[in-house]
């Protein structure tokens, strides 16, 4: 391992001007995203219960095809229905048990949709239906149908091997522009009792994207949001609640940003011109009238596009935790990111780059580079604690369900998610 420190780092809040994305819960990318891990996270836990081991795997490759749904007051019915593909490779046996993988792709995703669009009723095959297209293929005959663990062979060494080359990009903290961005999607979201986002309210729909644009101190935050067409019975009542909206999160803004920096709040800029069309949805998102959503087109590190922030391709939903590389070290450039800044209090910046059978935990170079002048032993403990946790970083990934999509959810005391 090559640590590399430097007092390089130059965030997006050092410009004059700074754009952040957020393509918000019900955005058909991001329901993708989250299907596939929670399908992931069912499916590993189901092997670990049953097998002690999770075989091989990758469940990122999955698309939510579009149904359609005329929009109108008052609510419609759907003409075509949503349909959800699950594609990838996986096992579908371990010792000869059967791993029944297609009921556990179907659950996992109408849990998750029930929780993130309950407007969604996917026990209605005229409203959603799935299809498992996963399969086993491989040129290794036991790499999708292991007789034991001795066929993983990530088990079988004392540390896991990387599986590709690659480079995982992590930041923290979010600059002001890009917290803004998650608190604005976030207003309309709540924690249940398992610390999951689920909406406030009845009439708005989970659609909802935000476009944040900071010009030196002046973020304007450019909002799509959605109401559902059952609770909504006229165009009077509509516009009505998106002036409210906008009055509200208006206020929101600027209160989450302090005196020193002027917010200002669009919403639905289509109906804002003398012919406006307002934004309806029946089931939450606009899958209802043909959009669809594929793994990794979405948002990136920490849930959003931030445009003047370096990236990784790496699209880390669905993939299996034991070994993918994007993955696990996704997981491990967030948590170093955090804790210099917590330990050190120096905004960073940290790169992870690891080639193919590198010791997943020992990659080839690492890159921090600080704000401040903080010293490299500092910085060689906060990495050496991080990576020290090996394999036990995929039980975190799993249990914490860490890259399930969140946002900073709206709190009575104040508290948020990120």
């Amino acid at each position: 391992m090559a640590l590399e420190v430097n007092r390089s780092y130059q965030g997006p809040e050092l410009l004059e001007q700074e754009v952040v994305e957020r393509k918000g819960l019900g955005h058909p990318d991001t329901l993708v995203d989250g299907i596939a891990e929670f399908s992931e996270i069912q499916y590993a836990k189901h092997c670990l219960e049953r097998f002690g081991a999770i075989p091989h795997h990758n469940l990122d490759k999955a698309m939510l095809l579009g149904g359609l749904c005329v929009q109108q007051f008052g609510g419609n019915d759907f003409e075509s229905p949503l349909r959800m593909i699950f594609m990838g490779r996986a096992s579908k046996s371990f010792g000869g048990e059967e791993i029944p993988l297609a009921d556990l792709q179907d659950q996992a995703a109408r849990t998750y949709l029930r929780r993130v669009m309950p407007h969604l009723d996917t026990s209605d095959a005229h409203v959603y239906s799935a299809e498992s297209l996963t399969s086993d293929h491989s040129t290794r005959p036991f790499w999708f149908s292991p007789r034991s663990i001795e066929d993983l062979p990530e088990y079988m060494t004392e540390m896991p091997r990387a599986n590709d080359t690659a480079t995982m990009i992590s930041y923290w903290p979010l600059t002001e522009t890009e917290k803004l961005t998650l608190d604005l999607e976030g207003f309309f979201y709540s924690d249940d009792e398992h610390g999951m986002p689920v909406p406030r309210f009845d009439f708005v729909g989970q659609d909802i994207k935000v476009m944040s644009v900071r010009n030196g101190n002046i973020i304007t935050s450019t909002l799509a949001i959605p109401q559902i067409t059952t609770h909504t019975a006229d165009a009077k009542e509509y516009f009505d609640r998106e002036k409210y909206i906008e009055e509200v999160l208006q206020e929101y803004a600027q209160d989450k940003i302090g005196d020193t920096v002027f917010a200002q709040v669009i919403v639905n800029t289509e109906t804002k011109g003398p012919n406006p069309r307002p934004y309806l949805v029946t089931g939450g998102s606009c899958t209802d009238f043909g959009e669809e959503g594929a793994v990794g087109r979405g948002n990136k590190t920490h849930g959003i596009i931030s445009s003047f922030r370096p990236n990784t391709m790496e699209a880390p939903h669905g993939k299996n935790p034991t070994y993918f590389v994007g993955k696990l070290l996704g997981y491990q450039a967030d948590l170093i990111s955090k804790q210099i800044y917590e330990q050190l209090g120096s905004r960073c910046q940290v790169i992870l780059q690891a080639n193919l059978g590198d010791d997943l935990f020992d990659p080839s170079r690492i890159i921090v580079s600080t704000e401040s002048d903080v010293a490299k032993i500092d910085v060689d403990r906060v990495v050496a604690e991080c990576l020290g946790l090996g394999r036990e970083t995929t039980n975190r990934i799993i249990n914490d369900a860490h890259f399930l999509p969140r946002t900073n959810v709206w709190n009575a005391h104040g508290k948020q998610g990120q």
